[in-house]
């Protein structure tokens, strides 16, 4: 399961994303071009209107999103571990910071740790370094591996035990008595907290996303840390 050594070489991380444009207006008057593929998008995934769907939506998706920052964090021992915040107005050279730490992980062995982050934080870096001409980190590339070829520690898939049934960072921390982090922000408001210019709010829901991940996982590790004691 956990041990603590394995603890000590995780990557926790955690990335916020919103909308290139404030509205479907914004978006219309600077890419007439990529406005219109996403009224296709919005048609196929069946978005009441395109106003809408832009501006719930768009932060979904890299090719018509960007990401906003990015938090990690890592374990050092019982309570002890360090959170810090990569962001960057200019998302290329960010992309290229996020690029050099999943470098340096690499070469010392962690393994990068995240609630849904195969289906969600991976492919957004993976999609949005090449989109800017960034060779991709091994521990984020997946092309020509095999699944489990990936290296690294989805806790959505870990938490769910084997079910197909859906579930929440949010209902995970709440079953476990972990501090909620969307009492903060929200994932669906990053969007509008972004373009209102509050990234400090952004930075400070994604930080708390991050902690609240540690302590998912330091927690479940205390469970395996005592040997089973087996009845007479």
């Amino acid at each position: 399961m956990i041990t603590r050594d394995n603890l000590s070489k995780m990557l926790f991380f955690d990335i916020e994303t919103a909308g290139q444009e404030n509205d479907n207006v914004g978006f219309l008057q600077k890419d007439a071009e990529g406005h219109h593929i996403f009224e296709k998008k919005s048609e196929r995934l069946g978005y009441s209107d395109v106003t809408t769907g832009y501006y719930n939506k768009a932060g979904l998706f890299p090719e018509f999103g960007r990401i906003v920052c990015v938090s990690y964090g890592m374990w050092f021992g019982p309570g002890d571990y360090r959170i810090a915040t990569v962001s960057d107005e200019n998302e290329r050279d960010l992309c290229q910071k996020i690029a050099n730490l999943f470098h340096t992980s690499y070469s010392k062995d962690y393994t990068p740790v995240g609630w849904n982050i195969k289906n969600y934080d991976v492919p957004w870096l993976f999609r949005k370094m090449l989109m800017h001409g960034i060779q991709v980190p091994y521990l984020l590339n997946s092309f020509g591996k095999k699944p489990w070829e990936m290296n690294l520690i989805d806790l959505k898939d870990m938490w769910k035990g084997g079910s197909n049934l859906d579930v929440t960072f949010e209902e995970a921390c709440y079953a476990m008595g972990i501090s909620n982090p969307k009492n903060i922000l929200g994932g669906e408001n990053v969007h509008r907290s972004y373009h209102e210019g509050d990234i400090a709010t952004i930075v400070e829901y994604c930080e708390a996303d991050v902690k609240s991940m540690i302590e998912l996982v330091e927690k479940i590790h205390n469970i395996y840390a005592n040997p089973i004691v087996k009845n007479a």
